[in-house]
């Protein structure tokens, strides 16, 4: 609500100001107040502004944050000035409607910034409650810990047995008193409850005690829900073959959105082709000059309901490398001077898009797997063949979330994200993806 009301006000203190500056007196509009409030609004809701699980004191969110204004700003303007019928009388000054979003901008992120602060420091007195057997809370320990989050977390075990032992020989917490016999001491304020096993095998008494705490308005998570809220992610490790059937999906019905990704997908490859040209036939000749060889890229690849396709890049490495290892390490010798350029700003990935007008990708998806990995994958990780659930992506949910793989156990990392795409395939989340590929575009922080 503060952001629909602070561009309203802001715009009226520049006009104004404009007035008494130049004398200029026009009639303010009703689409000149709401349009851009709305438009930014919505924009900024999908790069997470209105979710405080969001980090919004980082580089990155603020980054993103400006990118969605930047977005926001094209649109306005373009309704403003293109679809609403202004006289010459109540025209908006441009001047003004891009003093305004600088204004905006800067007092969104400040807010923002300032509440972040703020929640950290609410959240670092708070703890989560894990209920869990000694295996799976020392892995899940170790995971909570690298995100860095600022809750404590308090282990209960499901085995009495275990109360005093340790989760982890190296400074974690021991496993305290049995859950029930504590929950006297359960802090109403706390954030959270997680549930380390599975929901059908917990035992009845336990499972009603839960209830209350939920009731209580603590809530209460599966190991498959808090990774998915807290995270974006799906934990492979934990779910089980029902999975897919858990949730409804978007993709598992004949969606509307399905068939506007696709139609959306062909014209922005189609035009992006078009506008791009110029600049693919000068890094096609780039890569000519820069080592020898084809300077096309071509590969099978994996791709929706695991048919095979050939997938085309501009090529990064020298000739024979694909003979080499399945993975591309840091700083790898098989890749050209140019090469890493290219992939670092993803321009090598810019020939996809006729893979995108084939109908074999799409602009957004998991990434399209080398044949040979998938053959490795589909029998040690579980779950894997679902990514094929969709058409993989020039960019994805994976791509823009987990660095550049470089091992089976990478593959498994960002399957998890691919599965939280799946799951919430979606207009809202591919608009958050493409944003964040734009800033590691802008960054060059590809791979």
């Amino acid at each position: 609500m503060g952001d629909l009301l602070s561009w309203p006000a802001i715009f009226l203190f520049f006009s104004e100001l404009r007035a008494v500056v130049i004398g200029w007196h026009g009639h303010i509009v009703w689409p000149v107040l709401i349009v851009p409030a709305l438009v930014s609004s919505t924009i900024l809701y999908l790069v997470g502004a209105y979710d405080r699980r969001s980090l919004m004191t980082s580089l990155s969110y603020t980054v993103e944050h400006l990118l969605a204004l930047m977005i926001a700003l094209v649109i306005s303007i373009t309704l403003l000035y293109s679809f609403v019928t202004f006289d010459d009388s109540v025209k908006p000054s441009r001047f003004v409607v891009l003093l305004d979003f600088a204004a905006f901008g800067a007092s969104t992120l400040f807010v923002r910034r300032w509440l972040s602060g703020i929640l950290q420091a609410h959240h670092s007195r708070r703890n989560f409650f894990l209920i869990a057997d000694a295996k799976t809370a020392s892995s899940f320990y170790r995971l909570y810990r690298s995100r860095r989050m600022l809750q404590e977390l308090r282990v209960y075990s499901t085995d009495p047995r275990d109360a005093g032992l340790p989760v982890l020989s190296e400074a974690g917490p021991s496993f305290l008193a049995n859950f029930e016999e504590d929950l006297a001491g359960l802090d109403p304020e706390s954030d959270g409850v997680i549930i380390g096993v599975p929901p059908s095998q917990l035992d009845p008494k336990l499972a009603q005690l839960l209830a209350y705490v939920h009731f209580r308005h603590i809530p209460v998570y599966t190991l498959e829900s808090f990774h998915e809220t807290q995270w974006r992610q799906v934990p492979v490790e934990s779910i089980e073959a029902w999975w897919a059937f858990a949730r409804e999906s978007l993709l598992a019905r004949d969606s509307i959105y399905d068939h506007v990704k696709r139609l959306f997908d062909f014209t922005v490859a189609f035009t992006a082709l078009l506008l791009l040209s110029p600049l693919l036939l000068i890094v096609t000749l780039l890569v000519r000059l820069d080592s020898p060889g084809s300077a096309i890229f071509r590969q099978t690849r994996i791709g929706r309901d695991g048919n095979p396709f050939m997938l085309f890049k501009f090529r990064t490495m020298r000739i024979g490398s694909d003979s080499g290892s399945l993975y591309t390490a840091k700083n790898d010798s098989r890749i050209t001077r140019l090469g890493g350029l290219l992939r670092r700003t993803r321009i090598d990935e810019l020939l996809q898009l006729l893979n995108v007008i084939r109908g074999d990708m799409s602009i957004i998806g998991p990434r399209a797997e080398w044949i040979k990995c998938v053959e490795k994958y589909d029998g040690n990780i579980p779950f894997y063949g679902y990514r094929h659930l969709v058409r993989p992506g020039i960019t994805g949910w994976a791509q823009v979330n987990y660095p550049y793989g470089e091992s089976q156990a990478d593959a498994l990392e960002k399957l998890k994200f691919d599965l939280y795409y799946i799951r919430n395939f979606s207009l809202s989340l591919d608009i958050a993806i493409v944003l964040k590929t734009l800033h590691i575009m802008l960054f060059a922080k590809g791979r």
